[in-house]
């Protein structure tokens, strides 16, 4: 049996890295973790009256927190037993290294037969990408890694780094199969069916979006506002970018948007929206969608538009003594430019390079992903005294500042 955090939001997305890793560096079918998970205990053997009171600790114990915030940051390795393992490696909350070190405090009196590891002070919080290799399987992604594509020449290897959180924490038997998840939005043990049903994850996604902010957001500000990259009608996007929605209910992602948007923006505001308001075959126009949102909008082009009326390729702002050019894609920064850059596209597909603001590199990330899915106040971002910030993953994390401060 083993307890272990199965990915949620997100997990079509770590599930499509994987896929294309392994594929590249061509790695065996029955070498590759394709369900991505972290592990937290075992694993161990359990008669049935064991497996009630371990569930009875999940519950306990899960109910002190809402959800375990952790970050994906890189691949490394390992050697195992069998061969060489690839791994996530998961930089852990306080919160989720907590929760583990009360896990396995409180099972080993009920499970005692278990592994060293499992009450190691420095465990190693991990999401296995590809085991048991060999040598030269090893060898081709270190390559990969350090190298990129040898079959293409612009090809660059994208750094993995992601901020999630868990919002379940999974029982398994000895066949890997659920036998409970205890759902820390809900605050309830969810027996194996209502673990796999699509209407319960709804439900814990939207409890997940209200306790972040996401959902429900209410501000009142006369500031200037920014956003990008809503992508309304995008379906794929919420695999593409893990965000936190049911791909099958793409209706919900829009309501959210347009009431975070109107809740923000009254209609005296100006807001600078920096491109691909709307993606995907069969996607509504972006005038359609424009006539729903409040406030004088400032349109700046992405790549998924044409014919916006009235839009623009770049902007500059001059906003209390900060020089700001606006555009879509971080790229098209004009070399001669010094001044901050604020721009989405890259969406938090390179939260390494460009995560909510990077000091280092005078960007801000506008992307809907980075920012809790609402346009963000000029004034807001000016009051985190930017010039002191080295970086800052996103609109909630705490910035880091320069050491000089």
């Amino acid at each position: 049996m083993l307890i272990e955090i199965r990915i949620g939001p997100g997990k079509r997305k770590i599930a499509s890295w994987i896929s294309h890793f392994c594929d590249k560096c061509r790695i065996a079918e029955n070498k590759i973790h394709r369900v991505p998970h972290i592990s937290l205990y075992g694993s161990f053997a359990a008669d049935h009256g064991q497996v009630e009171r371990i569930k009875f600790v999940l519950a306990t114990i899960g109910r002190k927190y809402s959800f375990l915030p952790f970050t994906i940051d890189g691949l490394a390795c390992i050697e195992g037993d069998k061969g060489i393992v690839v791994y996530f490696n998961i930089v852990p909350s306080q919160e989720l290294k907590q929760f583990r070190d009360e896990l396995s405090g409180n099972l080993f009196s009920i499970v005692p037969d278990t592994k060293t590891y499992d009450f190691d002070k420095n465990f190693l919080f991990h999401s296995t990408l590809a085991y048991k290799l060999s040598e030269s399987e090893f060898n081709r992604i270190s390559e990969y890694v350090n190298s990129g594509d040898p079959a293409s020449d612009d090809f660059v290897m994208p750094y993995f780094y992601l901020p999630m959180a868990a919002l379940r924490i999974t029982l398994l038997n000895n066949q890997s199969r659920i036998i409970c998840e205890y759902d820390l939005l809900q605050q309830r043990l969810l027996p194996r069916l209502d673990s796999l049903s699509k209407h319960e994850w709804q439900r814990t996604s939207k409890f997940f979006r209200l306790k972040k902010g996401i959902e429900d957001y209410h501000e009142y500000s006369d500031s200037i506002y920014l956003c990008s990259d809503l992508h309304f009608d995008h379906s794929n996007i919420i695999h593409y970018c893990a965000r936190p929605f049911l791909s099958s209910n793409v209706h919900e992602m829009n309501t959210v948007l347009v009431n975070n948007w109107n809740h923000c923006v009254q209609d005296s505001n100006t807001i600078y929206f920096l491109g691909d308001l709307t993606f995907g075959r069969g996607a509504r126009p972006a005038e359609y969608w424009l006539s729903k949102l409040r406030g004088k909008i400032q349109f700046i082009r992405g790549n998924h538009e044409e014919g916006v009326k009235d839009s623009r390729e770049s902007a500059t702002l001059n906003h209390k003594n900060h020089r700001f050019l606006l555009v879509h894609d971080p790229k098209c920064r004009p070399a001669q430019w010094d001044g901050w850059v604020i721009h989405g596209h890259v969406h938090n597909n390179d939260m390494k390079n460009y995560p909510f603001i990077n000091g280092e590199k005078k960007t801000i990330n506008v992307s809907a992903e980075l920012t809790n899915y609402r346009p963000v106040s000029l004034d807001y971002i000016l009051s985190l005294d930017l010039d002191t910030i080295q970086r800052m993953d996103t609109i909630d994390s705490v910035p880091q500042r320069n050491i000089s401060v």
